[in-house]
């Protein structure tokens, strides 16, 4: 996972910069959240490590199932991913653009767990209170549920974690006693 991460990068890097300079993250961004769905197909990961099908086949394959939401360069990124055999990367990056996306909107990505499903006013009233804690930046947020929690929330971003779940006081006290 790491390695593929370390391979989509400077290829997420290179797309973001091209895609700021032509505003056009939200096609970029729509291009590649296609192309990475369809390359985690399983038949179509069996015809992108086929040896025998050419990179310009694979690349005619992917365009014609990327038409609809086609973008300017995306045949050459193609080409050039097929050229170095990056096709399957294509997840990687587009989770790679969309972090840098999300960095140069000044966003806050967040998941925020609960034992149970959270109400919208719940959620508003949790963002309102991470877009004051953090000043400037706009919040998405994600919610997950885990039953273990027992009670509370617990709030994730990419360096924070606010734990006040039930689970997570309880594992407190249990330290402080045994301390």
């Amino acid at each position: 996972m790491a390695e593929l991460t370390t391979i989509a990068r400077p290829y997420a890097k290179a797309i973001f910069s091209h895609a700021a300079t032509a505003k056009a993250e939200g096609k970029w961004s729509s291009f590649l959240q296609k192309a990475a769905s369809i390359t985690a197909d399983e038949a179509m990961v069996q015809v992108l490590k086929n040896p025998a099908v050419k990179g310009d086949t694979k690349c005619e394959i992917l365009a014609d199932l990327t038409n609809d939401v086609a973008v300017d360069g995306a045949d050459a990124f193609l080409e050039a991913l097929a050229y170095y055999g990056r096709l399957l990367a294509l997840p990687a990056i587009s989770t790679e653009f969309e972090t840098l996306v999300a960095e140069g909107q000044e966003a806050l990505e967040v998941i925020i767990t609960t034992a149970f499903p959270l109400k919208a006013n719940e959620i508003q009233m949790l963002e309102s209170k991470l877009k004051a804690r953090h000043a400037g930046k706009s919040i998405r947020i994600e919610t997950a549920v885990d039953q273990s929690l027992i009670g509370g929330f617990e709030i994730r971003s990419s360096d924070t974690v606010i734990d006040a779940t039930v689970r997570g006081r309880l594992s407190r006290i249990a330290e402080s006693l045994t301390a």
